[in-house]
C-alpha cells in the first residue's frame, strides 16, 4: 500500500479527528497490576514454552510445535474477535467490572478510534497481560503435576502461543490505526500476518457488525461467510440473552 493511500484508509477508518482530547488513567492498583503483568507475561511465556518443548523434544515429538505455532495464532485471531464482539454487542458501560474494563474502551474507539495511538505500550497490551497471568500460571502447575504429558504439553504451547497472540492484538490493532509506524511494522502488514488497515477498515464501516478479528484478520473471511457471530447471538437470544441494541429497543418502547 503506498504512503498516500494508507493514508486515505486510516482517514475512512479514523472518523473526523478520531482523538477525544480526553486523558484517561487507570485506578492505581489496576495501573500496577498493568505494569507487573506485563513484566511478568514473557518470563510465564518462556518457561511454559520451554517446559512443554524440552517434553516433547523428549518424546520425539518436536514436530507438534510446527502446528501449535499456526494453532496459536488463529487462537489468538479468534480470542480477539470473540471478545471484540462480546464488547460491542452485549452489555453496557455501567455493567459491574466488564463495563468500564471492557465495554467502555471498545464502544469509545468506534467513537475516538484514534485514541489508542496515544496509550503507552503497558497501556496497550496491560489488561490482557492480567487477564493472560493466571492461565500461563495454570499451565505451569499442570505441566509440574503431569510431567511426562505429551499431550498436555502440546496444549500448553498452543496456550502460550494463542496466549501471546492476544496480548500482541492490541499492538497490532494500534498499528493498524496510526498514520505512521515503523518499517517493520509495514512489512509485518504487507504480508497479512498482522492486521492491515485496508482490512480492519471494513470494520469501522456501517454497519459496524462484521471483521471483528483483530490479530491478523485471518478469520474474518470466514467467519463472515457461515455468518458466526449472527449465529451465536441467534442461540444466545434463544437463552434470554439479548444484545444491547435490542435491550435498549425494547426500553426506549416501554
Amino acid at each position: 500500500m503506498s504512503a498516500s493511500m494508507r493514508k486515505n484508509v486510516l482517514a475512512e477508518i479514523n472518523s473526523s479527528s478520531g482523538y477525544s482530547g480526553i486523558e484517561e488513567h487507570s485506578a492505581p492498583l489496576h495501573s500496577f497490576l498493568e505494569y507487573a503483568t506485563s513484566l511478568i507475561f514473557p518470563i510465564l511465556f518462556v518457561l511454559n514454552v520451554h517446559w512443554a518443548g524440552s517434553l516433547l523434544y523428549e518424546l520425539d515429538l518436536l514436530w507438534l510445535i510446527g502446528l501449535a505455532i499456526p494453532l496459536g495464532v488463529l487462537g489468538g485471531d479468534l480470542v480477539s474477535g470473540i471478545v471484540h464482539w462480546a464488547a460491542d454487542t452485549y452489555c453496557s458501560v455501567d455493567t459491574p467490572v466488564v463495563g468500564p474494563s471492557l465495554v467502555k474502551p471498545f464502544r469509545m474507539h468506534h467513537v475516538y478510534p484514534r485514541d489508542i495511538c496515544t496509550h503507552n505500550l503497558v497501556e496497550t497490551v496491560g489488561n490482557v497481560c492480567i487477564l493472560a497471568f493466571p492461565l500461563l500460571s495454570l499451565c505451569l502447575f499442570l505441566m509440574w503435576l503431569i510431567p511426562e504429558s505429551g499431550l498436555l504439553a502440546f496444549v500448553v504451547i498452543c496456550v502460550a502461543l494463542t496466549s501471546a497472540a492476544t496480548v500482541a492484538t492490541n499492538q497490532f490493532h494500534k498499528w493498524a490505526h496510526q498514520e505512521k509506524v515503523s518499517g517493520f511494522a509495514r512489512r509485518l502488514q504487507r504480508m497479512r500476518l498482522v492486521l492491515e488497515p485496508t482490512h480492519h477498515k471494513l470494520h469501522h464501516t456501517d454497519p459496524f457488525n462484521m471483521h471483528y478479528c483483530i490479530t491478523n484478520g485471518w478469520l474474518n473471511p470466514l467467519l463472515n461467510k457461515i455468518k458466526f457471530f449472527r449465529r451465536l447471538e441467534a442461540t444466545l437470544a434463544f437463552f434470554g440473552i439479548r444484545t444491547a441494541n435490542s435491550v435498549n429497543s425494547t426500553q426506549h418502547r416501554q
